[in-house]
């Protein structure tokens, strides 16, 4: 790669003329067909070398780099007089968030460096001769007025370097001088190429921003400007949105403006997936819960957890979620946990994550809900939500709490079920879940349904329109994407009406895609046709919502499947499917985001205040499981499970959110969503 390197750069530094023309074309080529040319030797070109060269002021000379890119990324090799010293550097291609080309910034980009010059022999001697007078200043009137004579393009390359030990991101800049050409269109015309073929290798290296932004696609961004201790939209301002233009991401941003608002928004954006390349929340877990239930919410919800990614920006108090992202990632979450996750969000690549759905009842209330983080009940569900009181303090308010909670402890009477991850068939439950997923007709079926046989297969067709008058009505042809839903109601597709989210709206999924408008002359006999055919959209309407593989709430759960409880006391059951639940609470470290298992910890009465002390202060680092057989604590990976209280006071917790205290079971469905992530795993 070294004498590669210096051949290419020996062969380059004996043009007379620019040291980069040689890599577009001949010197017999004309400067327009230079210009017109440039698009296509983007397109050819694998890689792009050139020879540049660092000021260095003080000691009036100038230091030769050749620059060399790539599709692994961006090689710097920096050639000295002292003893031919050579080093060389690489920006990996992974490490670049993005770059951008044009005139010199008028402020100086944070993070810059002096910028590489890339020159021809006699500019060199010029800037020779110019940097002899030790009284120029930067911004002296001199240097002005040759900056407005300055027919330069200047290249800005944005890059976040993973260090190790500590595991870090380093922030680099570096800028490209083109100035080969007195015409600035030429120049302008270089440093496009290289921009251009910067995008092209991180499309190449599975970056989906770069695919959704040629589609024209930008990222929808929800944020909560109450999250946190109050300050989620200075937040966002100042640490989020300047990345967001480094990486040249276009997006639209959505202020909630009262509970439910991102859930509202997104089950009834007709245009969702047209529109955007994914969803990002900057919040706390429970914007994100909102998100996900949104989206289950929709008709196409298949195929709106297929084709829209998930990311999470922590600005909430407890931020479980991007910390357990972060450590699949194996990226740095602290000391800037908006930076980081923000990079992790531009990435342009995801990871399918788990999603549990999860079953309620209330008095004569039944409703399905869904979670990717935890289901508590007990300890540390009552710190979480009576600490709320507290929550100007930001995260220190779960530690005030849980000593306050730990000198009254208290212990709630009930009956628990699971379902222990082993199968009937000895498999382990990933294991039984992958099996499942390969044997359903088609990717789009969400995990779970096919191992349901009881229930009837679904019709071929599934997409919902209003039917019209005419009497020759033909339901869809059985070959149409089977992902595909519409709403006849909302022709256009772009413009959100805030006053049409109610669930019960013109616009709702309750009545919207069978609202039947305007007089009929049918006779009985063409009426009696589309009711038939409207009782039939609707049963396969119910088929295609997710379907749970166990018994309802309200029925028994047979031990010959292999279902397990106890009857007791419990300090505390929580269930988590993420590795932490809060940014300091390190709660199920063998967890990953698709293993398809829920790690169970119960908590039994009788536990010493000292065990569970140990218990609480084990949380940050991990070590708070019993290595050994434990009478007190124990954590169960299971597939499914049920809690039945015995009283009518206490707190039950999803994703941090209270819900109705009562009966309650959940079941895992593997993969289900896609988060974003730098893996892609």
């Amino acid at each position: 790669m070294t004498a590669n390197l210096k051949q290419r750069a020996e062969r380059q530094e004996s043009e007379v003329d620019s040291p980069l023309k040689p890599m577009l074309h001949t010197e017999a080529d004309a400067a327009a067909e230079e210009l017109n040319g440039a698009a296509g030797a983007a397109e050819e070109s694998e890689e792009l070398i050139g020879i540049f060269y660092v000021e260095n002021r003080r000691r009036k000379q100038n230091i030769k780099i050749v620059v060399k890119l790539c599709p692994d990324g961006v090689y710097l090799r920096r050639e000295t007089t002292q003893n031919d010293h050579i080093n060389e550097q690489l920006i990996r291609i992974d490490d670049i968030i993005g770059s951008s080309c044009g005139q010199r910034l008028k402020k100086r980009t944070r993070g810059g460096l002096n910028s590489c010059k890339s020159t021809k022999n006699q500019e060199q001697q010029q800037q020779q001769e110019q940097h002899q007078h030790p009284d120029e200043d930067d911004y002296g009137e001199e240097d002005q007025q040759r900056k407005a004579a300055d027919t330069s393009a200047y290249l800005y390359i944005y890059a976040y370097l993973k260090k190790e030990k500590p595991l870090r991101r380093v922030q680099t800049l570096r800028i490209l001088r083109f100035r080969t050409s007195d015409d600035y269109a030429e120049n302008l015309a270089t440093a496009r190429l290289w921009h251009r073929t910067i995008r092209k290798h991180k499309r190449r290296s599975g970056a989906a921003g770069e695919t959704a932004r040629a589609a024209g696609k930008k990222l929808l961004i929800l944020l909560n400007p109450k999250s946190g201790s109050g300050k989620g939209r200075e937040l966002f301002q100042k640490q989020v949105a300047p990345l967001l233009r480094e990486a040249e991401t276009q997006y639209d941003l959505q202020i909630t403006t009262h509970p439910n608002y991102a859930q509202e928004f997104v089950r009834s954006r007709k245009d969702l997936m047209e529109r955007y390349s994914g969803i990002v929340v900057a919040s706390g877990d429970g914007l994100f819960y909102e998100v996900l239930n949104g989206l289950m919410g929709r008709m196409d919800w298949r195929r709106a957890c297929r084709e829209l990614p998930m990311g999470i920006i922590p600005c909430g108090s407890g931020n479980g979620l991007a910390k357990s992202i972060a450590h699949h990632c194996n990226e740095p979450y602290e000391p800037k946990p908006l930076l980081h996750a923000t990079l992790i969000c531009v990435a342009g690549r995801a990871t399918p994550m788990d999603v549990v759905r999860v079953e309620l009842n209330h008095r004569d209330k039944h409703y399905v809900m869904y979670s990717f983080l935890s289901i508590g009940w007990g300890l540390i569900a009552d710190i979480d939500i009576e600490s709320e009181k507290l929550r100007s303090i930001g995260s220190q308010r779960f530690f005030l709490w849980a000593i306050r909670r730990l000198i009254t402890l208290r212990c709630y009477r009930g009956k628990i079920y699971y379902l222990p991850a082993k199968s009937s068939t000895g498999q382990p439950a990933g294991a039984a879940a992958a099996a499942a997923k390969a044997a359903e007709s088609g990717p789009e079926t969400p995990a779970g349904q096919a191992n349901n046989q009881s229930e009837p297969q679904s019709p071929e067709f599934s997409e919902f329109r209003d039917l019209p008058d005419d009497e020759d009505v033909e339901l869809r042809d059985s070959q149409s994407d089977p992902d595909q839903f519409a709403d006849a109601l909302s022709l256009d597709r772009s413009i959100y009406r805030q006053n049409a989210d109610s669930w019960h709206s013109a616009v709702s999924r309750r009545t919207a895609y069978y609202s039947i408008g305007g007089h009929s002359s049918r006779s009985n006999r063409s009426r009696l046709n589309v009711t038939q055919r409207i009782e039939a959209a609707n049963a396969e309407f119910n088929q295609l919502m997710p379907k749970g593989t166990i018994p309802g709430l309200q029925l028994p759960l047979p031990a010959a499947d292999g279902w397990l409880h106890e009857e007791g006391e419990f300090v505390m059951v929580h269930a988590a499917y993420t590795t932490h639940l809060a940014s300091d609470c390190f709660f199920a470290p063998e967890s990953r985001l698709n293993d398809g298992l829920i790690y169970l910890v119960i908590i039994r009465a009788g536990v010493g205040r000292s065990q569970l002390l140990n218990f609480l202060l084990g949380l940050h680092s991990g070590t708070h499981l019993p290595l050994e057989e434990d009478p007190h604590i124990q954590v169960v990976p299971v597939r499914a499970f049920r809690i039945e209280p015995s009283g009518s006071h206490g707190i039950i917790t999803i994703d941090g959110e209270r819900v109705d205290y009562g009966p309650i079971q959940a079941e895992v469905f593997p993969g289900l969503i896609n988060v974003m992530t730098t893996t892609g795993q």
